[in-house]
């Protein structure tokens, strides 16, 4: 108890729970969106649906392996890459809760839901249970990058938190750059003050 009340010390315990809020709904979203998508175009399997003309297009497949089909079959090391990945997220996340930016923690909780989601698809699949039985459910599709891998959005979470972290690392890297500098130069301008106050003093004393 008392290691829970000196973690929970300093921490905003309603941006914490919005933080696993908006983590749980991810998943959701994620999950529903795969059984809405396998039970619609099950049937229609193949067949490329216009979502937003020019940019998406909706087209149900299973995936057996990583992007591009790569490592297809091998359902126990990629459920355990997913799960590891997982774990060591939300690991650093809370054990790192209080260093870490606000912008990079939700950037973290993007990643972490992408990753999760990944690791249910994987266990799903490696399981064969419901949804799952043929293979991690894909059906997003760029209109305008047909090679591309088709994906879903637990695959477009876990890209847009790395990016995103990596952007909003730099910035904080920057801005971070830019306060020590200044707090270099306002020490060394109230050192000059000094200086020149004493020595304003020193010639007085001696008239």
């Amino acid at each position: 108890m008392n290691r829970l009340k000196k973690y929970f010390s300093g921490i905003n315990v309603y941006e914490f729970l919005a933080l696993i809020g908006i983590l749980i709904w991810l998943l959701i979203f994620d999950i529903l969106s795969k059984y809405y998508a396998y039970n619609n175009m099950i049937d229609y399997r193949g067949e490329v649906y216009t979502a937003i003309p020019g940019l998406f297009n909706f087209t149900l497949v299973f995936n057996t392996g990583a992007a591009w089909n790569t490592l297809a079959g091998m359902k126990w090391l990629l459920s355990l890459v997913s799960l590891i990945a997982t774990l060591l997220l939300l690991f650093f996340l809370f054990y790192k809760y209080k260093k870490i930016p606000r912008s990079i923690r939700y950037c973290l909780i993007l990643m972490i839901a992408g990753a999760c989601g990944n690791m249910i698809d994987r266990m799903g699949y490696w399981a064969n249970f419901g949804i799952y039985q043929y293979g991690v459910i894909d059906f997003i599709q760029f209109a305008f990058w047909p090679s591309f891998p088709i994906f879903n959005l637990a695959d477009s979470y876990l890209v847009i938190g790395i990016f995103a972290c990596a952007i909003s690392y730099i910035v904080y890297l920057v801005k971070n750059h830019k306060e020590r500098e200044k707090a270099i130069s306002e020490t060394s301008e109230d050192d000059l003050a000094s200086k020149l106050k004493n020595k304003d003093d020193n010639d007085k004393l001696s008239e």
